[in-house]
């Protein structure tokens, strides 16, 4: 596998970087619901986090789609038309959503009436409470939730069924593995499974 069948590292390591803090952000999600009400500081320290990740999560997704923009992806083995249709869909989908959740989850917190908090530093507040834009953020934030979750389980999906299934390098691109074929220190790897 040359490098222009890879994606760059730079690529590879924001891609790892937004699924790990995506998962964390669907566990912690869940878990800070849990919360009690009193005392208020660690439920307020537990959304404060989440929200924190959330906006780490927009500024890595800006990052990686300005570094799309200049790096073409790498080509990919030929997949049947149905096939790359969907995984174009599945893929637009995904970066839409893991940029317009955070700024869901941003205008429900400022339309609470609670100060947002990114690591520490409060943001200014510019709209003040608004009950009818929380609800229909708290919604949206939900829904969109969802999205994300039922297309992250798609793409894992498409993944194994690319190393175990197709038995091709799909994987391999993302920085999991070696091509199939490539030894290293004298025995092969590679997700291929032998036919």
């Amino acid at each position: 596998m040359s490098t222009s069948d890879r994606y760059t590292r730079t690529a590879i390591a924001l891609h790892w970087a937004i699924a790990a803090l995506v998962i964390f952000q669907f566990a912690w999600g869940w878990w800070m619901q849990g919360t009690p009400k009193q005392p208020v500081g660690p439920r307020v320290d537990a959304f404060n986090l989440h929200k924190s990740i959330g906006m780490a999560i927009f500024a890595l997704m800006v990052v990686r789609l300005l570094w799309r923009a200049g790096h073409r992806p790498p080509r990919f083995a030929a997949l049947p038309h149905w096939q790359a249709r969907v995984a174009h869909a599945t893929h637009a989908l995904l970066y839409a959503a893991l940029i317009v959740q955070p700024l869901v989850g941003y205008l429900g917190s400022e339309s609470s009436g609670f100060a947002v908090k990114v690591f520490g530093w409060t943001l200014p507040g510019w709209m003040g409470p608004n009950a009818a834009m929380k609800d229909r953020m708290s919604t949206a934030h939900l829904v969109i939730g969802w999205v994300i979750a039922v297309v992250v389980v798609l793409h894992v999906a498409a993944a194994v069924k690319h190393a175990l299934i197709d038995r091709n390098d799909a994987l391999v691109r993302m920085g999991i593995g070696t091509p199939a074929g490539r030894k290293r220190r004298g025995v092969a790897t590679s997700f291929a499974l032998p036919r």
